[in-house]
């Protein structure tokens, strides 16, 4: 088609460390990556739902898994890649224009500062996130749920786990 223009939608991974919101009027997007920051015309969802596509699912199936593992509602972490150690976990419900989409292995350590909660990452660089330490300690606790239940195979088959004396 004449005249018609497809921006390449962003592919995430595992140097991705956030995938947020832009408030702009051409990008929808702003994806952090060790060492660079990006920005996509795509929304953070569309971009999280392409990878998880690519990686044989959808968004929203990987959230009807998730839902039913850990029997959530809402702000469901997403295994994105999971057989490369891409998790995200969301800030917020995906509505807020304030939810920051993170990638749980690039977390370091997160600290409640006045309002809003600061996440370093191992890279050394940080990013302020308005959620409270709590609400934030409660995504990253269920993101390590739904990473040690999809991996739990690995480390026992899929044998019920007995107790040996």
């Amino acid at each position: 088609m004449e005249g018609s223009f497809s921006s390449p939608v962003y592919i995430i991974g595992q140097q991705t460390k956030a995938v947020m919101t832009k408030d702009s009027a051409y990008y929808r997007s702003r994806i952090l990556e060790v060492h660079r920051e990006r920005h996509s015309v795509h929304r953070p969802e569309q971009i999280i739902d392409h990878t998880c596509v690519l990686y044989g699912s959808t968004l929203e199936g990987r959230r009807e898994s998730v839902k039913d593992l850990l029997k959530l509602n809402s702000k469901v972490p997403v295994p994105v890649i999971p057989e490369k150690g891409v998790y995200m976990l969301p800030t917020s419900s995906s509505k807020n224009k304030d939810n920051v989409w993170l990638s749980f292995y690039h977390i370091d350590y997160f600290e409640q500062q006045d309002d809003r909660t600061y996440v370093k990452f191992h890279d050394g660089t940080g990013l302020f996130v308005n959620t409270s330490e709590t609400s934030f300690d409660m995504q990253y606790k269920r993101t390590s749920q739904i990473i040690a239940k999809l991996n739990r195979s690995l480390f026992f088959g899929n044998r019920p786990f007995i107790w040996s004396r």
